[in-house]
């Protein structure tokens, strides 16, 4: 079983790496087996996301962009359990890691990694801007099972309280993610989930639509009630069915009917 850690932080071994680091230590303890690798953005040829739509509208193959994404793209989906990890900026990601969200935008439109027990990880220097941070880490589960928030503060000075509560909370996460990711379960969709799904499933199903981003058409006309079956779960399943029917009215009112396919 292998788990990436993906360091978006422009100092290699920093406050944030240190914490992984202590995540990994936990991991290893309840199974050596597991094959936990590093890679560090700073250290790939990543160019800045231009905003063209390209990966979206036409598939992720037709970024005009070539660099290491692809190569980073291929080592995350041949991994079992991935970590999403970077400081606080300024209540946000540093640029390098807000660049690599970028870059992969278009899982917010086409979750890749369904399969994938994700965690995602930022210290702070004080106690404002972690949650946003982390916020914006979860973009990046494409879907996920995101396992667990891991927020940490590093103060400049030792404090003891600081310290003792974040070790409490490293060794609560690194439990919950090493669960999940031997569980091996799919995240049971909810409202938030239905919603994603038939938005887009619903809109592949006008020609207009379909001819701004046929990727995406491709991607929905293969799917039926969800982006992976949801075997059993009853309440689940009408739930979402619900969802279908709202958002079928609601693009009815907005989108001309005669441009449905």
């Amino acid at each position: 079983m292998k788990v990436l850690a993906i360091i978006g932080s422009p100092r290699r071994k920093g406050n944030t790496y240190q914490v992984v680091e202590e995540v990994k230590s936990k991991i290893l303890n309840y199974d050596r087996n597991i094959d936990f690798q590093y890679l560090f953005l700073k250290d790939h040829h990543i160019m800045m996301c231009t905003g063209c739509f390209v990966c979206i509208a036409q598939g992720e193959d037709k970024c005009p962009l070539k660099d290491d994404c692809k190569l980073i793209a291929d080592k995350m989906r041949d991994a079992q359990g991935i970590i999403f990890a970077a400081p606080t900026y300024a209540m946000g990601v540093p640029g390098l890691m807000k660049n690599f969200i970028d870059r992969f935008a278009y899982t917010c439109h086409r979750p890749a990694f369904f399969d994938k027990t994700i965690m995602a990880v930022s210290t702070v220097g004080g106690v404002k801007g972690v949650k946003q941070t982390l916020e914006q880490l979860s973009i990046l589960a494409g879907g996920g099972r995101l396992a667990y928030k891991l927020g940490v503060s590093s103060p400049p000075i030792p404090m003891g309280v600081s310290e003792r509560k974040a070790k409490r909370d490293i060794e609560k996460a690194s439990k919950a993610f090493y669960l999940s990711l031997i569980r091996r379960e799919k995240k049971l969709p909810g409202p938030a989930d239905w919603a994603w799904f038939h938005s887009f499933k619903t809109l592949c199903g006008y020609k207009s639509y379909q001819r701004v981003c046929p990727a995406d058409h491709s991607y929905y006309n293969e799917k039926a009630e969800y982006f992976y079956p949801v075997e059993g779960h009853p309440l689940r399943r009408l739930l979402g069915k619900a969802f279908k029917t709202i958002m079928k009215l609601s693009f009815g009112f907005m989108i001309d009917p005669d441009d449905r396919q």
